[in-house]
């Protein structure tokens, strides 16, 4: 199993034996408006992008309704793309005219099979409160044509909590902000001290940072209603004393989510 960022703030892309999960996709040109502002500069990858490539995009994974995770233009590309996600997700999903839908829980499981053998199997992990009242991670583990494991990857842009992470363990790289959110007076994703405990807590080897700071293409005013703080150097202090690996990933890079030998 390999992933790849997508853009510079939070799509991925996960791909196995032939199959591919995309992960709050954000696949055009066209830019994020509501409560905040943000533009998707050249260099993230497209829908043309990937059809270009072999792999069959098997299915979208959507971590929350709100714009930044669910890009309407980009949903309406992918109509015909099995869709999963929260309650609400998948209702505006189903809205933007997307046809297989499926509203996920925490503790649910679900496979999507690979064309070259095995599958890549899904678990909705519990986000930490009040993000988890919309929001979901997700646990996803690459099973070959033997049943065996080659990989496991815990996927949470928002608030990974230590018994999600018991709960997953043991995985093998863990996808998590390191920059701590606040809008207004809640909070959105967790700073690195949290996110570090969260994936040791799943024994994971290595760490992969996700999203950046949301504020880079804010107007004035909206700036003023968030504040953050953490970043990925932090985050890296945090880990000083574990073996845990932490790596910065740009646009474009693939990363190969093996198990630990």
């Amino acid at each position: 199993m390999i992933i790849r960022r997508l853009d510079d703030y939070q799509s991925w892309q996960v791909q196995f034996a032939g199959t591919s999960l995309l992960i709050d996709p954000w696949l055009t040109a066209d830019p994020i408006r509501g409560a905040f502002d943000r533009q998707h500069p050249p260099g993230f990858l497209s829908l043309g992008d990937l059809q270009k490539e072999s792999t069959a995009i098997g299915a979208v994974l959507l971590c929350t309704s709100v714009n930044d995770h669910l890009h309407e233009a980009t949903l309406r590309q992918l109509t015909g793309v099995p869709i999963h996600g929260p309650v609400k997700a998948v209702k505006m999903a189903r809205s933007l005219g997307c046809t297989s839908t499926h509203r996920q829980q925490p503790g649910d499981t679900f496979s999507i099979p690979a064309p070259e053998g095995g599958t890549l199997q899904v678990t909705v992990t519990r986000t930490g409160l009040p993000l988890g009242l919309i929001a979901h991670g997700y646990l996803i583990d690459a099973i070959d044509a033997q049943g065996q494991s080659q990989g496991r990857l815990w996927v949470e842009p928002h608030q990974p909590t230590i018994k999600s992470a018991h709960r997953c363990q043991p995985i093998d790289v863990a996808l998590l902000p390191t920059q701590g959110v606040t809008a207004v007076v809640l909070p959105v994703t967790a700073g690195p001290r949290r996110s570090v405990k969260a994936a040791l807590a799943a024994q994971a080897h290595t760490f992969l940072p996700t999203a950046t700071d949301p504020r880079r293409d804010m107007r004035w005013w909206q700036r003023l209603l968030y504040i953050v703080t953490g970043s990925t150097r932090r985050a890296g202090n945090q880990a000083t004393n574990s073996e845990i690996q932490i790596i910065e990933m740009s646009t474009g890079d693939w990363f190969d989510v093996r198990k630990r030998t």
